[in-house]
């Protein structure tokens, strides 16, 4: 192999180094990214979860009040109405 060819070969892989760090330092900044996005996403969910368990412990205490009343209401009629 003449220099001149041994340079080019060397250059050539010098260039593919480069190129596969630059892709290497751009996946690892996609994984970043990504992995942010994601803990973003479980935030939210996590924030949405609370928020339904809120609403459904409401509705219950709202549906176990109403039963309570019925109940009340019911005695109530049949206490009268006797």
């Amino acid at each position: 192999m003449t220099p001149d060819k041994e340079n080019e070969l060397f250059q050539s892989i010098g260039q593919i180094q480069a190129t596969q760090t630059s892709i290497l330092n751009e996946v690892k900044q996609i994984k970043t990214d990504l992995n942010a996005r994601v803990d973003k996403l479980e935030t939210r969910v996590d924030k949405v979860e609370g928020q339904l368990t809120n609403t459904r412990l409401k509705i219950a205490g709202a549906s176990g009040l109403t039963g309570i009343a019925a109940a009340i209401t019911s005695e109530l009629m049949k206490l009268g109405g006797g």
